[in-house]
C-alpha cells in the first residue's frame, strides 16, 4: 500500500482525490489546504464539474471521513505543519497549481516525505520534467523533486513529436485556448496581472504561456523553434491547442491525419493520445482521461509546407490521470508499493 498526501486541494486536488480514492493500493493519508475543513468537505461533496461524490463524507475529530476512510486534515496555518514523517507519506502531491522553487519543494522531504510530484510548472530545475510518451525511460528511483509539466505541455507534445518524426519540423506556433479556473476572476478587480483580473464569464483573457520552454526542454531538438500564447475563454471545462507547424517536407492533410492515427493506436501513445473521428466541441472531453485529443476533421494544410491541428483536454482530470500515472512508474521503478 503506497501512501501520499494532497497539498493543496483546489480544482487539481480534487480531481486526484477522486481518482485515488478508487484506488485501493493507494492510501491518501492526509491533505492540506488554508481552507476551512467545512468548506473543503462541501467542495469536495458537491463538485460543479465533476458532480456529486458518490461516497459518505463527514468530517469527525478534525479528520476527513470517506467512504469509511479517515484522513488528516491540516488546515489554516497548520496546512504548512508537514507531518509526513509522522504519517508515513511516501510521496507528496504538491497540487496548489504554483509554481514553486526546489527550496520550497524540498521542505516536503525535510518533513520526511521521499519525493514530491509538483503539478505545475516548475519555478527552478527540478529531478525531471515529467511528460508522458517522452520521459518514461528518464524515471529513476533517486528523483527526489519531479514536476508534471502542464496540461498544454502534455497536449502538444505528441502531436510535435509526431509531425517531427515524420515531416520535420522548421517552426511551430500555438495558441491554448483555456477553459477559466479560480485564478480568475467572476467580476473586474485589480490585479497584479491586469488582464487576469478582468471577468473570466465575459471576456477572452490573452494570457502569456510558459509551456513552449518546457516542450523545447522534452523536445530539444526544437529548441529555439517553439513558440506560443494563451487565452482563456468563458469555458467552465475543455481547452484545445491550435498548433501551426512550418514543416521540412511536404505534407497533405490526409498524411498529418495518418501519422497522428498511427501514433495513437501505437503502445507509446495508447494511454495519452485520443484519435477523434468525430465533430467534438469543448464540451465533449469533459472527464476524458487523455492527454490530448486530436481533432482530425479540423486539420488543415497550406501550400504543402504547412500544418495546422487542434489538440482537446480536459485540464484537469486527464492532467491528473498523468501525475498518478508518475506514481504508479516509480512505484515500478523502485520495486516497491510502500
Amino acid at each position: 500500500m503506497r501512501t501520499v498526501a494532497l497539498f493543496g486541494f483546489g480544482r487539481i486536488g480534487r480531481n486526484l482525490f477522486r481518482i485515488l480514492h478508487a484506488r485501493p493500493d493507494i492510501r491518501i493519508a492526509a491533505i492540506a489546504d488554508p481552507a476551512e475543513p467545512a468548506a473543503l468537505a462541501y467542495l469536495l461533496r458537491f463538485d460543479t464539474l465533476l458532480g456529486r461524490f458518490p461516497d459518505e463524507i463527514a468530517l469527525r475529530d478534525g479528520a476527513l471521513q470517506v467512504g469509511g476512510r479517515r484522513i488528516a486534515l491540516m488546515t489554516g496555518d497548520a496546512a504548512n505543519r508537514l507531518p509526513w514523517g509522522e504519517l508515513g507519506v511516501h510521496t507528496v502531491l504538491e497540487a496548489t497549481s504554483t509554481s514553486r522553487p526546489r527550496a520550497e519543494l524540498a521542505r516536503h522531504l525535510d518533513a520526511g516525505a521521499r519525493r514530491v510530484i509538483s503539478l505545475a510548472p516548475p519555478a527552478d530545475a527540478p529531478d525531471l520534467l515529467a511528460v508522458p510518451g517522452l520521459t518514461e525511460d528518464r524515471i529513476h528511483p533517486e528523483q527526489r523533486i519531479v514536476s508534471n509539466a502542464s496540461s498544454t505541455v502534455h497536449a502538444a507534445a505528441p502531436v510535435l513529436r509526431t509531425l517531427q518524426d515524420a515531416f520535420g519540423i522548421r517552426r511551430a506556433m500555438f495558441t491554448t485556448v483555456h477553459s477559466y479556473t479560480s485564478q480568475h476572476r467572476l467580476a473586474d478587480v485589480p490585479a497584479e496581472d491586469k488582464r487576469r483580473g478582468r471577468a473570466a464569464a465575459e471576456n477572452i483573457i490573452p494570457q502569456e504561456s510558459r509551456s513552449p520552454g518546457m516542450l523545447a526542454a522534452v523536445l530539444p531538438e526544437l529548441a529555439g523553434r517553439i513558440t506560443g500564447s494563451a487565452m482563456n475563454v468563458p469555458v467552465a471545462n475543455g481547452s484545445v491547442v491550435d498548433l501551426v507547424c512550418w514543416l521540412e517536407n511536404p505534407v497533405t492533410r490526409e498524411a498529418v491525419n495518418e501519422a497522428l492515427g498511427n501514433a495513437a493506436a501505437s503502445e507509446r501513445w495508447r494511454r495519452i493520445l485520443q484519435y477523434e473521428r468525430e465533430p467534438i466541441v469543448s464540451s465533449d472531453v469533459a472527464h476524458s482521461t487523455f492527454s490530448s485529443v486530436f481533432d482530425s476533421l479540423a486539420t488543415q494544410t497550406l501550400a504543402g509546407r504547412v500544418s495546422k491541428t487542434l489538440s482537446w483536454f480536459d485540464s484537469g482530470y486527464g492532467y491528473a490521470h498523468r501525475a498518478i500515472d508518475l506514481l504508479d512508474l516509480y512505484a515500478a521503478r523502485e520495486g516497491t508499493t510502500e
